[in-house]
């Protein structure tokens, strides 16, 4: 148990000499910034370091929006987050999860389309394609379509499987997004 102790000591004592001398090829990145920086903006390394995270601009056009994978991700939620799926944008939006050979799709798409200007600039109309979005599939384990999510800043998302007529969709809107 001794020797483990040494070895673990040994070991750190090597990690902090490598992270914190001289030869760290970082560590003259970060001086030549600092020495660039002005005395009197004393948080432009970190910003610099840091960028404000960027943000989506929302298409509240009333328009059916067709997203790709690398979209949803970028545009709703991730699907790999550990503390679950985090809505990214300000306004409600509905996701229908299709796919070009399912005919209640093409049924329930109409139905959206006709809703969407009926929404505008209050929830943004989504539809992503199952056949192209494995990972989302996979995340919402998908097993039957259509499949729409509804997504509300700061709540949980929320589902329905399966066509919903136009009164029954407009039902779950407001119930659940307004």
């Amino acid at each position: 148990m001794a020797k483990i102790r040494k070895m673990l000591s040994l070991m750190f004592a090597i990690a902090f000499m490598l992270i914190f001398s001289c030869s760290n090829p970082n560590r003259s990145n970060i001086e030549a910034m600092v020495d660039d920086v002005s005395q009197t903006d004393d948080y432009a390394v970190l910003r610099e370091t840091n960028p404000a995270p960027k943000r989506i601009e929302e298409d509240l056009s009333g328009n059916l929006i067709v997203l790709s994978e690398k979209d949803f991700i970028e545009r709703i939620t991730a699907i790999d987050n550990p503390k679950g799926f985090q809505y990214k944008g300000q306004t409600p939006c509905i996701v229908e999860i299709y796919a070009d050979w399912c005919r209640p799709c093409e049924f329930q798409n109409r139905i959206m389309l006709e809703l969407a200007p009926k929404y505008k600039g209050k929830v943004i109309f989504y539809k992503i394609n199952t056949d192209k979005a494995y990972g989302v599939a996979d995340a919402f384990k998908v097993t039957n379509i259509p499949m729409i999510l509804y997504f509300k800043p700061h709540g949980k998302v929320s589902t329905s499987v399966g066509y919903l007529n136009r009164e029954q969709l407009e039902k779950m809107i407001n119930d659940l997004l307004l």
